[in-house]
């Protein structure tokens, strides 16, 4: 590599430290200028994280109470599941369809051994 070769990647280099170095420089004075926001916000988060650990009660428990939505076919609680996956409160949409399943099977079975017998 020649001297001029060295002198002009060092040229772009120092071209290119003085723009972000004055960049970096206005971030830092912003900086300084928010910094009483930041510090406002940062304390209104902790106030809003505060009363919802204090009041936490309230988050979790519905007004029939927990221990009213329990599957009725699985017996686990359905409390926190989507209402997407619920046929009702106290039944799970995956243990109906399994249900559903059961009896579809057994109506085949109860066909195989009893041909004459046709479910309703």
């Amino acid at each position: 590599m020649t001297l001029k070769d060295v002198r002009a990647k060092l040229n772009v280099i120092n071209k290119t430290v003085e723009e972000h170095l004055d960049f970096l420089l206005e971030i830092r004075q912003d900086e300084q200028l928010y910094k009483d926001d930041i510090d406002e916000i940062g304390e209104m988060a902790d106030d809003v994280l505060s009363t919802l650990t204090k009041h936490s009660d309230l988050l979790r428990s519905p007004a029939g109470g927990e221990k009213d939505w329990v599957c009725e076919k699985c017996g686990k609680s359905t409390f926190e599941t989507d209402y997407d996956y619920l046929v009702h409160p106290t039944l799970h949409l995956g243990c109906a369809l399994k249900e559903e399943e059961q009896m579809e099977n057994f109506a085949q079975e109860l066909q195989k051994t009893d041909p004459g017998h046709q479910p309703c």
